[in-house]
């Protein structure tokens, strides 16, 4: 995915005295800098966290005193540094700026000052019990500053995000949470469901609904892959086999993102099922009604991928 560039940040060489307040300096265990972007010179990984495919909300403006959020999905990792002292948080922060555009990425989004300014949930993930991180979080501080960067690629865009602030936990030196993402494919194919006219059937008549998975998406869109046909067939056959049944066709997602956001996207998904069943296979207009509840009725916990996974869903409900 990447093209193995690194780029170092121009920095002024500071003299460290060490830090004072008892934490180690070193590298957490497991840790290691991003190989497109190197750390703040001097600065240590306190926390740290990869994964092949996740889903980041990275905030990206404000519109009417509401926070705005881009969400994406690829690859993740995920940096908590602790940096230097004497240094301050403009210091860092533009350093990371500077380097990510003359490597080609575009300034998003950005605002600086206290709580304010910048909404608390902008780096959740970085509290107490996530990256190793123990104790008191390390985003109790001054100074708070936060950027998105994007670079656009044909092969998937690359996001960057730096939270920095004067950490008390940290002994006031910068600490800047970092989050890159790569937009990727997912690897899929990894669960098989067999769902069947007869199993539709099975389940209408024994829970009055039928959760399918087999329906799939463009990633945060309404428009249904080419892979669903095989679902959606059995979906048109077991309509048929059944000419006095009307359903509800009902768009679920998970939690992620803003509740109108998502009850906006389950409404169009169930939408384009009803649109693509009457166009495309033949069943009858007044037998299918659409509806979203977005993520309204979750049927595992959105705290976990694989329980978001089975809250992103349709379901087919008797009427």
């Amino acid at each position: 995915m990447f093209k193995k560039m690194i780029f170092c940040f121009t920095t002024m060489i500071f003299v460290l005295l060490g830090f004072t307040n008892g934490y180690a300096q070193e590298d957490v265990e497991g840790s290691k800098d991003h190989p497109m972007i190197s750390r703040y010179e001097g600065s240590f990984i306190k926390g740290y966290e990869h994964v092949d495919y996740d889903r980041i909300n990275f905030p990206s403006g404000v519109e009417d005193n509401d926070l705005q959020t881009t969400t994406v999905e690829g690859e993740v990792t995920k940096i908590l540094y602790a940096a230097p002292g004497g240094l301050s948080v403009l210091q860092v922060q533009r350093n990371y700026q500077l380097a990510l555009k003359e490597a080609g990425f575009e300034m998003v989004y950005e605002c600086f000052g206290g709580i304010d300014e910048i909404p608390r949930d902008i780096y959740t993930d970085y509290s107490p019990g996530r990256l190793g991180i123990t104790g008191k979080s390390p985003y109790y501080g001054e100074d708070n500053s936060y950027f998105l960067a994007k670079k656009p690629q044909e092969d998937g865009d690359i996001y960057v995000s730096a939270h920095t602030l004067l950490s008390e936990i940290f002994d006031d030196r910068p600490a800047t949470a970092l989050q890159i993402l790569e937009e990727k494919p997912m690897t899929t194919g990894k669960v098989k469901v067999n769902i069947d006219a007869q199993a539709m059937a099975n389940d209408i008549d024994e829970k009055g609904s039928v959760r399918i998975y087999g329906v799939h998406f463009d990633t945060d869109k309404a428009k249904i892959k080419e892979k669903s046909e095989t679902t959606l067939d059995e979906i048109a056959k077991f309509m048929k086999q059944n000419p006095g049944l009307n359903l509800r066709v009902v768009g679920h997602t998970d939690a992620t993102g803003s509740m109108e956001h998502n009850m906006d996207l389950s409404k169009k998904r169930a939408r384009a099922v009803v649109e693509f069943l009457t166009s495309q296979k033949g069943v009858s207009a007044d037998r299918l009604t659409s509806y979203g509840v977005g993520p309204l009725a979750p049927v595992a916990s959105n705290e976990e991928k694989d329980g978001r996974a089975l809250n992103r869903r349709v379901e087919l409900v008797k009427k």
